[in-house]
């Protein structure tokens, strides 16, 4: 719509070149373009994690944390959806689904390799019911990163309507009389000014930022808010509540044929040659090439484990024997093996963000409580059951697949079987890692205890609205980041006030995405 303008804040800049090739995700994390967000200590998971601590990133850019993510692509399963208010269900979203798929490239991943041939004949051969086996799809284009950014910002980058502030952080929310006026900001030389809106400010600032931003502006617990001597605007209690996330299980598969990405044949000369003269190769790929299910437990398959161990034990935050007892390759760069994540995609933990401070700049207190739960640890004994099972395959024997369990301290006194549940949960509350999925601080729905409704409406308040991971009501059963491009895409038809038959003519008149 040319008669609206839209200006974009964000608090951080560019994201560089390296962000670009698929494999080099993790450099990402812990740069200049990562919140680098740790949680709490946690009571009921992260033994083996230096002060029972997360790393928590999150991208700060533009493109957020499209940019730094494992470019995994899902839109969950439709039964996902079955509780979310009117206009969001699955078949509301189908079309912005199908908008999404084709504007991110997604694509699955060759099926011709040995290792994900030999999944896929896992898939029908394991005796349990149920258990769906596929390629994984990812959000790659001439292999190389695709992201929000890149599929859609870019091509809105010289409409006159768009204006983009970058390095400028929004430190509050202006409101009168519960109506929002504007935003205050810090600007990259530590000046402050104020930007006015005309019509309303919508926040995309993530399950983090967002609820931090709400309470520091005076939305939210009014019980936390007098805590901290912030002015109560309205009196959210659930702001920053319904907090979750999936935690992966990594399960390290030893081999003796030498079919995997090791860390040697990624570093070689005719890798890096062949990704930068063709954009072909393991640097191509995000090494991810297979997921698997067993109702609300979830499988995700990396074609390699070599575990370069300055990098990962640090961004995981892995205590140094955690980390060497879990990855056998920790000094060998030419270990063949792979890795198998298991997770629960539907757990049901919740956790919540909270204000350390009044000042934005303090971060705030991150709890996921991962495993609070008890059936969170059944759901994932599943996966790793199902795991197991896919091992004693034809292919995988003769590749000579073999679990590796590792010798942790606090799991010792327990039987050293994967398939023993002591042990299995010893493992899981020592070293499961987080899926950097979090979502749902800040939960959409039409009861009265949502913090915004099915318009995306912040709940006592005027002219306020939230797009981002933080409105989701429940888990996605996979990687959530193309659900939540899909968000964006219907809060544009709500904002507008389209009908979703308006957006589907809309397309088909439009060769690149509205913004």
């Amino acid at each position: 719509m040319s008669n609206v303008t839209v200006l974009l804040v964000e608090a951080g800049g560019y994201f560089n070149w390296l962000s670009m090739i698929p494999l080099a995700a993790p450099l990402m994390q812990g740069s200049a373009n990562d919140w680098s967000f740790k949680t709490e200590p946690q009571l009921f998971s992260s033994k083996g994690l230096e002060n029972h601590r997360q790393s928590y990133p999150l991208g700060r850019g533009l493109g957020g944390s499209g940019q730094l993510n494992y470019l995994v692509h899902s839109f969950g399963k439709p039964e996902d959806f079955q509780n979310w208010p009117n206009g969001w269900t699955h078949d509301d979203l189908l079309p912005y689904f199908e908008n999404v798929a084709s504007t991110m490239n997604v694509e699955s991943i060759p099926t011709d390799g040995e290792l994900i041939q030999a999944f896929l004949h896992a898939g029908k051969s394991v005796p349990t019911e149920d258990a769906s086996f596929h390629p994984a799809s990812s959000t790659l284009r001439r292999g190389a990163r695709l992201s929000s950014y890149h599929a859609y910002l870019q091509y809105a980058w010289h409409r006159n309507n768009l204006h983009v502030l970058t390095e400028t952080r929004a430190t509050k929310i202006i409101f009168y009389n519960a109506t929002t006026d504007g935003i205050e900001v810090t600007y990259k030389d530590d000046t402050q000014g104020v930007i006015l809106a005309k019509k309303e400010v919508i926040l995309c600032a993530g399950s983090v930022n967002t609820p931090q931003l709400l309470m520091i502006s005076g939305v939210g617990s009014s019980e936390e808010l007098e805590r901290l001597g912030i002015p109560i605007v309205s009196n959210r209690s659930n702001v920053g509540k319904n907090l979750f996330d999936h935690l992966n299980v990594p399960l390290y598969v030893n081999l003796e044929a030498p079919i995997s990405a090791t860390l040697r044949k990624i570093q070689s000369i005719s890798e890096v040659y062949k990704y930068f003269v063709s954009g072909t190769g393991l640097l191509a790929t995000n090494g991810i090439i297979g997921l698997a299910s067993l109702n609300g437990s979830g499988i995700i398959f990396f074609s390699g484990a070599s575990a370069d161990e300055k990098l990962l034990k640090n961004i995981a935050n892995f205590k140094t024997e955690t980390f060497r007892a879990m990855f056998p390759s920790h000094n060998n760069t030419s270990h063949e093996g792979f890795l198998y994540l298991t997770s629960c995609w539907q757990p049901k933990s919740r956790g919540t963000i909270s204000l350390r401070s009044a000042s934005i700049f303090d971060p705030p207190v991150i709890d996921p409580a991962y495993l609070e739960n008890d059936d969170d640890v059944e759901c994932i004994q599943k996966a790793i059951k199902l795991a197991l099972q896919t091992l004693d395959t034809k292919l995988f024997r003769e590749f000579g697949a073999r679990i590796h369990v590792p010798d942790l301290d606090d799991c010792r006194h327990w039987k050293q079987d994967y398939l023993d549940d002591d042990y299995s949960e010893c493992v899981m509350r020592t070293a499961g890692l987080t899926s950097h999925h979090p979502c749902g601080s800040c939960q959409m729905g039409t009861n009265d205890d949502a913090v915004v409704d099915e318009y995306l409406r912040v709940k006592g308040v005027n002219g306020l609205r939230i797009a981002d991971a933080s409105i989701l009501p429940s888990p996605i059963s996979g990687t959530p980041n193309s659900v939540i491009i899909a968000i964006a895409n219907r809060a544009v038809d709500v904002i507008l006030g389209h009908s979703t038959a308006r957006f589907n003519s809309f397309l088909k008149t439009k060769s690149q995405p509205n913004v």
